[in-house]
């Protein structure tokens, strides 16, 4: 490295040191930001509604089997039945949709219309859509932001005209029930609920975290997150294997009366021919047994594809141990007031040390243009 290489080099690390010194020398724009940023830390931290927690474990053991259906295809072909209707659908309702299904519409709006007593509010009883729409819990300083932003809509929307609702819309909602119809009040509530409602998974292990105002509600509420969500993923497995059996019902039922007409028409057909030694006989015969062959091979088998069905729902019905359950917690998860403090502290001081650098070019840029 040349003299003048070294000289370029130390001469920009003075001018970096120099600025370094002058950002930090200005101390009371540091001060200023710092204690701005330590009041509104102060007003997050004593103003966010205290949220507690309850977590729980379970785990999932699956167990499924593949059907035996594919070994008797040929012979169910020749009877007029696509065994492949028989076959499940392959696709499964895994643990890695969890949470999707708690996160859902219909299953958050069931949750928000369960009534709780809430201690806070000297033991009333309420849905938590009903709070959560009185109270909207968040800090002051959230609340001033949400109003600043939306005071232009609510302005707007003192001036304009709401479009006129459809004359019959009252009768479709009453002819069609294949839709959600959601208020703005469980729509809130909806979104209240699925900000405090989390799973995590770990393997086969799934955990399940709820937030709530307060520590007995957080527990209950877990508990009946976790009760419904075992009931919806074993009624899911069990319903699709239900209506598996269903089906392979109606075949079996279907095969009994083609195999009992099969052996009607071979009976009556050797009643008929007795003593009768003709080649046409002879091959209308065994015509015959063939297909009382085929219909008894065929209704033989869905009788043991049936009692497989039935096995196969109970080893199709998920199994789900409960390693922990949900408890009541001893203290607030949120929030975090030493966190809070510092982190804002932090965030003032760096706009501080921004606001001094910038002052700083400011001034270099009016200087070199004079």
């Amino acid at each position: 490295m040349s003299i003048n290489s070294t000289g370029n080099l130390s001469s920009e690390t003075m001018n970096y040191l120099a600025l370094i010194q002058s950002i930090f020398r200005k101390k009371r724009n540091l001060l200023t930001f710092g204690a701005i940023g330590l009041f509104l830390g102060i007003l997050i931290a004593f103003t966010t509604p205290k949220e507690y927690q309850s977590s729980s474990y379970i785990l999932l053991e699956s167990e499924g089997g593949g059907s035996s259906l594919g070994q008797m295809g040929a012979l169910a072909g020749l009877a007029g039945i696509n065994m492949s209707q028989l076959q499940p659908d392959q696709m499964a309702l895994t643990s890695e949709i969890f949470p999707d299904v708690i996160h859902s519409r219909d299953f958050l709006r069931e949750i928000s219309k369960e009534e709780f007593r809430f201690e806070s509010k000297a033991g009333q009883v309420q849905t938590l859509g009903e709070y959560y729409h009185q109270e909207r819990p968040s800090n002051i300083v959230k609340k001033t932001l949400n109003f600043i932003i939306n005071l232009p809509a609510m302005v707007s929307g003192w001036f304009a005209k709401p479009d006129p609702l459809p004359s019959n819309l009252a009768d479709a909602v009453d002819l069609q029930d294949d839709f959600l119809r959601l208020t703005s009040q469980e729509l809130f509530a909806i979104g209240e609920l699925k900000k405090r409602i989390l799973i995590e998974q770990k393997g086969k292990l799934i955990r399940l975290n709820v937030s709530m105002p307060e520590p007995l509600i957080a527990a209950q509420v877990n508990s009946m997150v976790l009760e419904r969500l075992i009931a919806y993923v074993t009624e899911y497995k069990v319903g699709r294997q239900r209506k598996n059996i269903e089906f392979i019902e109606e075949r079996v039922m279907e095969m009994e009366q083609k195999f009992n007409e099969a052996q009607m028409k071979l009976a009556s057909f050797r009643d008929s021919n007795q003593g009768l030694v003709s080649q046409r006989a002879r091959t209308r015969e065994e015509q015959l047994q063939f297909e009382f062959s085929i219909a008894y091979n065929v209704y033989n088998s869905l009788k043991q594809e049936l009692e497989q069905a039935a096995i196969q729902l109970k080893k199709e019905t998920p199994i789900f141990t409960v390693l922990e359950k949900a408890a009541i917690p001893i203290g607030p998860s949120k929030p975090n007031k030493p966190l809070i403090l510092i982190f804002s502290i932090f965030l003032g001081l760096f706009m501080g040390v921004l606001f001094n650098l910038y002052k700083i070019l400011t001034s270099q840029i009016n200087f070199s243009n004079k």
